[in-house]
């Protein structure tokens, strides 16, 4: 993943541009992708952390149902 990540500094305003490249680094999802490819995952641990993710995706959903239906 070859992103560049750019911020154009008006004036002084250095402060509010570093805000702005944050921002745009984690919407890119750049930081994230750094920390994945650190070190070497196995296949198996992938699959495992696909899973486990999926599992709680679904569970959050579930409860989210249930909120939403439990006066009802």
């Amino acid at each position: 993943m070859a992103t560049n990540a750019a911020v154009r500094v008006e004036g002084d305003n250095v402060d509010y541009a570093l805000k702005l490249l944050k921002k745009k680094v984690e919407r890119e999802g750049l930081i994230r992708e750094i920390k994945r490819h650190t070190y070497y995952e196995k296949p198996t641990e992938v699959r495992r952390k696909k899973l486990l993710k999926a599992r709680r995706k679904q569970q959050k959903l579930q409860r989210k149902l249930q909120e939403k239906y439990k006066y009802y």
